[in-house]
């Protein structure tokens, strides 16, 4: 599996192979959930996606979206305090899934990780960011 994920040519079938799991698994579920509840249409806003990330910016972009999705969403009203994302581990330095230190010399360190999300959040709201539609 290794071999077969290092060919850069298999990356793009890696990738379309994901999403049509993911595709299908959200079908099966909506095709359950709805047979269950005894109702029809779709359960989700809109379709899966996924989009390539160009380059390091772009990157820090969209770790800061994720972080503050639910925000953007009103689930919450401060993404700092959410339990359900990386944001908190990564500051705490306690997590099984992210690496911790990768992350944070990729932002430049512990403070300019909270600045960095800080200014992209605040400059999403002051855009009226939970009126647009931001493509990550």
């Amino acid at each position: 599996m290794k071999k077969f994920l290092s060919e850069p040519a298999n990356e793009l079938f890696t990738g379309g192979l994901i999403e049509r799991q993911i595709n299908s698994f959200m079908a099966s579920y909506a095709n359950i959930y709805n047979k269950t509840y005894r109702r029809n249409g779709g359960l989700f806003q809109s379709p899966f996606r996924r989009s390539t990330v160009n380059g390091d910016v772009h990157l820090q972009q969209a770790i800061i979206y994720v972080h503050a999705n639910a925000q953007k969403h009103g689930l919450i009203k401060d993404y700092r305090v959410y339990s359900y994302s990386s944001y908190n581990e990564i500051l705490a330095g306690k997590s099984l899934l992210v690496d911790i230190p990768d992350v944070l010399n990729f932002f430049g360190g512990n403070k300019k990780f909270i600045e960095r999300h800080e200014q992209q959040v605040a400059y999403y709201y002051a855009n009226n960011w939970p009126n647009s539609r931001i493509e990550v």
